[in-house]
């Protein structure tokens, strides 16, 4: 779908004839042509160095927590085989009881486990806006330099940057509000 809107973009804004009234009141003339660039967001994240000493540091941060998880899942692993070694020649009462800590260590396990995947997608969707909203500000910076009229991402978020020139919603604005 993503593919279709950008070919179906790039067609209108090519065509020499595309929803004009047959004058150009600002912005590009039809001899003009639009220039259109590509950015690869996934390329900026992996090399970039904002996006390196990220990853970098969400990995310690990750590898941290994943060893503690790692030894909170051995005490339960060997809770659990005491137990089972332990549970035909143990009296109703303490049966239970043990039965009971175990249940619990268990759901502490995954309640951290559920808590350190929650962390994890927070903290990345959080350094997603970040590094979006400086990427953002560079591609319009480049865009303008270069004399680039559209940017659109290979991926998503999908358009990146359009021209203030390209802009018709004034236009838009004055025909309905007629």
């Amino acid at each position: 779908m993503n593919k279709f809107l950008i070919i179906l973009l790039v067609l209108l804004l090519s065509s020499p004839n595309s929803f004009s009234e047959g004058h150009q009141e600002s912005g590009a003339s039809h001899s003009d042509s639009v220039k259109i660039a590509v950015v690869d967001f996934q390329r900026v994240l992996m090399e970039s160095s904002l996006g390196k000493d990220y990853i970098k540091g969400a990995k310690k941060s990750i590898e941290k927590k994943q060893a503690l998880l790692a030894k909170l899942e051995d005490q339960v692993r060997a809770m659990r085989d005491k137990f089972n070694e332990q549970k035909l020649v143990l009296d109703d009462k303490v049966r239970d009881q043990k039965a009971e800590e175990l249940s619990y260590k268990m759901k502490e396990l995954q309640r951290k486990s559920e808590d350190f995947q929650a962390e994890v997608k927070i903290a990345d969707g959080k350094f997603q806006r970040d590094i979006l909203s400086v990427l953002m500000k560079e591609v319009r910076s480049v865009a303008e330099q270069l004399g680039y009229d559209i940017v659109i991402s290979k991926a998503s978020p999908g358009l990146m940057y359009v021209s203030e020139s390209m802009d018709i919603t004034s236009k838009v604005l004055d025909r309905m509000n007629r």
